[in-house]
């Protein structure tokens, strides 16, 4: 499940695109824990305090990156610093048409050379 409707954007100052500002947020609560949360950021942030949050609230965890190489790198680094067995991985986005050529797409590229130096 995407996670950007379930994290506030007036608490921690994040735009209605990824983050929620019409109330949705509080909903968190109500959703079952058997699930997957994907926190989607694409661009470049000091933090991106909705990992830790929804790890704390114990969902599995799953950040998705998409175009920027450098945005996408900084989420993965920040991700692993987690440290928690509900952090998934990482997912790699494209919405632009990619399906053919995923081998030259340098964020997944990039990001990939990240996760497999970290083990993971």
């Amino acid at each position: 499940m995407w996670g950007d409707r379930l994290f506030d954007a007036n608490k921690y100052g994040w735009s209605e695109w990824e983050a929620s500002k019409n109330g949705t947020a509080a909903a968190i609560d109500s959703i079952p824990r058997d699930i997957i949360i994907c926190p989607w950021h694409y661009e470049t942030q000091d933090g991106y305090p909705s990992i830790p949050m929804f790890l704390e609230k114990g969902f599995r965890v799953l950040p998705a990156s998409w175009r920027d190489v450098v945005a996408s790198k900084a989420l993965i680094e920040y991700s692993l610093k987690q440290d928690s067995p509900k952090l998934l991985g990482h997912l790699f986005t494209t919405w632009d048409g990619r399906k053919d050529n995923l081998k030259e797409y340098q964020p997944m590229v990039e990001g990939l050379k990240l996760l497999k130096e970290a083990g993971k």
